[in-house]
């Protein structure tokens, strides 16, 4: 099989479990329909439990499954996987920090029996605060692998009672390779991203060929945008530290679904809760929920858990990305996610239907698709974006667009066909109904295919 049909065979739908619940887990179950605006979420994590290792560390364990599952040459899918804990009759949740002695297949990090799978631990200032489980070995299709082991700490209070209670949520991602692309393959949209030559709409996509900052300006060589919507600064720079979509990093493969949600609204203290559930967002909890039932009211409709979930506000996105230990994207990462590492000339499909991108991440491109929520180059704000990760809270880093939105923006989707299309990348939308998605940066260890 080569490389693109791989790529594009990977496509599945399937069904989802959340877990929230003690040993004897609470099973959150159901399935839908896919279809260009609902890709069904296939993770299911079950059996969760904890047993003390020694006096500093504990085992965690679980059964995992995830449909639609690849792993080729060029790329790979994973399941970032997480944990929230507290002691029984406790008030609040609080992350659970993993324990890990390297990167790639800790030691303590075993699996039973079913497909054999590989653990990445991000570490680090912002690490350990979950576990990206891929294939071992190169296929597509469903993975099941039972009896998954993980350490973590046990001298935090929430996994000194037995049982505490267990909230664990999988977040399919997919990884994006290291390597160069183009800005601003579509050069003739007003706003596109372009390489300066005399000024004219004529400039060459700009290239972007290494991690380093990328000057910007009206000098020939340089990256410029014509559009007055988002604009760059002639004669400054986009900073080294801005992700610009050269470095690897790991993206949802769909939208926050309904369960995800519902898991972050039902683990962050009740008095940060009333925020991210406001009419703007739309969201509340119906009956049995946490529990069996778990749907929800989601503007006006009663939906499924498996549903994506429309209407988030800014605040509500970064405060789950927070919570999940993810991050915002940038614009120049979605042009990255969007096209993958393609020369000019190559189309990326028919722009009247919602199509998967060049990685296989789901319903990105073009018409149907919803737009991405980003954070801007087109101000100062966005620029000093410095691609810090949540901690597993709530607290939003500084270097982040806050609840003010200034500093991010939107690319793509519904009227925005042209993946190039930057005229809303810098409207700082707060309330706006949208779905959403994030990104992690993958540690090197993740670039072995």
């Amino acid at each position: 099989m080569n490389k693109k049909s791989m790529i594009r065979s990977s496509r599945a739908t399937g069904t989802t479990s959340f877990v929230f619940g003690t040993i004897a887990a609470l099973i959150l179950a159901g399935t839908a329909q896919a279809g260009w605006h609902d890709r069904a979420d296939t993770v299911t994590i079950v059996n969760v439990k904890t047993t003390p290792r020694d006096d500093k560390t504990a085992i965690l364990s679980f059964d995992l499954s995830w449909g639609r599952s690849f792993r080729h040459e060029i790329n790979h899918d994973a399941v970032w996987v997480f944990f929230k804990a507290k002691p029984q009759g406790a008030a609040e949740w609080r992350h659970v920090r993993l324990i890990a002695d390297k990167v790639l297949n800790p030691t303590g990090y075993t699996q039973g029996h079913g497909t054999p799978v590989e653990f990445i631990v991000p570490d680090g200032a912002e690490g350990f605060l979950g576990v990206f489980i891929r294939r071992a070995e190169f296929g597509q299709g469903t993975v099941n692998a039972t009896n998954l082991t993980v350490l973590c700490d046990l001298t935090t209070k929430e996994l000194q009672t037995t049982p505490p209670l267990i909230c664990g949520t999988g977040l399919e991602m997919v990884y994006i390779p290291e390597g160069s692309f183009l800005l601003g393959l579509d050069a003739e949209d007003a706003d596109a991203f372009f390489q300066y030559t005399d000024g004219s709409r004529a400039g060459a996509p700009y290239r972007v060929s290494d991690p380093g900052a990328i000057p910007t300006g009206t000098q020939k060589g340089k990256l410029w945008a014509a559009g007055t919507a988002a604009p760059l600064e002639d004669g400054g720079e986009i900073p080294a530290a801005y992700p610009k979509g050269y470095a690897a990093f790991y993206c949802m493969k769909t939208m926050i679904k309904v369960g995800h949600y519902s898991n972050f609204i039902a683990t962050v203290p009740k008095a940060q809760s009333a925020k991210y559930t406001k009419p703007r967002d739309g969201f509340t909890p119906l009956e049995n929920a946490p529990g069996g039932n778990y749907s929800y009211q989601i503007g006006g409709r009663k939906e499924h858990h498996r549903h994506e979930i429309g209407g988030l506000s800014w605040p509500s996105v970064t405060g789950f990305a927070g919570w999940a230990g993810l991050r915002p994207m940038t614009e120049l990462e979605y042009e990255k996610l969007s096209r993958g590492p393609i020369d000019e000339g190559w189309e990326t499909g028919n722009h009247k239907i919602s199509h998967n991108s060049f990685w296989d991440i789901m319903d990105c491109n073009r018409w149907k698709s919803s737009c991405e929520r980003i954070v801007t180059a087109g101000n100062a704000k966005g620029r000093n974006f410095k691609a810090t990760h949540g901690n597993g809270t709530t607290d939003i880093p500084a270097d982040w667009p806050q609840d003010d939105a200034i500093g991010a923006g939107t690319r793509g989707g519904y009227d925005f066909r042209n993946p190039s299309c930057r005229s809303a990348a810098a409207a700082p939308f707060v309330d706006a109904s949208q779905k959403w998605r994030g990104v992690r940066n993958a540690p090197k260890e993740a670039a072995g295919q």
